[in-house]
């Protein structure tokens, strides 16, 4: 495997992917240690931190393309790979028909997001229990989204999620965390999500590649003085829209 030649000094494996597309990156972003130790880049997305002396250490992603992060992670021999998301930054090479979405919001906060798209949405195989470690689903057409929204249908809200393995092509994937709630196949819906992070000035950016028409609702969430907060907005394809 990719982590056989250095297992002795590895302290944790990272893998980056592309928050849009949800392809392994590795080319244009440098990837260092906060912490000490020192860091190998593998193939297809792979980071290999050794020597870490430190049982939790930070580490920093910067890129040309993508949004710099800062995550804190922490050290156990490669034991599992951590995936980490990069968002597209205003320098993002965009393509015919992308749609941008920009707004502000507390510096350094998390803001999701979703549009109720019908022919990207996938369903559930069998019911979910709270809590399990696996979830079963139908993605159509093969889809690449590595982060959801699941909801009621019923419902108003849900909540969002990370898939660990989706390109191991199975119908059964892990979760990055288990989900809150308890799912039924039958009444539940699910739909591809985005996620950002606002900069030191709380300014976001966010792009979709698709959306289903002209006009779509934007389904967002964001955490403002350790409270979650949500809304919607209306956005136009292939323009840049403003939101909050």
């Amino acid at each position: 495997m990719v982590l056989h030649e250095t297992k002795i000094h590895l302290s944790k494996a990272v893998l980056l992917k592309d928050a849009l597309t949800g392809e392994p990156v590795s080319s244009t972003i440098r990837l260092h240690s906060l912490s000490g130790g020192r860091v190998k880049r593998k193939s297809d997305g792979y980071f290999l931190f050794l020597d870490v002396k430190v049982p939790q250490f930070e580490i920093e992603a910067e890129s040309p393309i993508y949004q710099c992060r800062r995550i804190c992670l922490t050290s156990d021999a490669g034991e599992e790979v951590e995936e980490i998301l990069m968002y597209p930054s205003p320098a993002y090479p965009q393509r015919s028909g992308y749609t941008a979405v920009r707004g502000k919001a507390a510096p350094g906060s998390i803001l999701r997001c979703y549009v109720e798209d019908k022919e990207q949405s996938c369903r559930l195989i069998n019911d979910y229990k709270k809590g399990e470690a696996e979830i079963s689903l139908y993605l159509k057409g093969g889809a690449k989204s590595v982060f959801w929204h699941i909801r009621e249908k019923q419902k108003k809200t849900g909540e969002y999620f990370h898939l660990k393995n989706l390109n191991e092509g199975a119908e059964v994937y892990r979760p990055g965390r288990p989900l809150k709630c308890a799912y039924r196949k039958k009444d539940t819906v699910i739909y591809p999500a985005q996620e950002t992070a606002a900069d030191a000035h709380g300014e976001f950016y966010l792009l979709f590649r698709e959306l289903p028409e002209e006009k779509c609702l934007l389904h967002y969430s964001y955490e403002n003085a350790g409270k979650e907060k949500s809304g919607e907005a209306e956005i136009i394809r292939a323009k840049e829209n403003y939101i909050l």
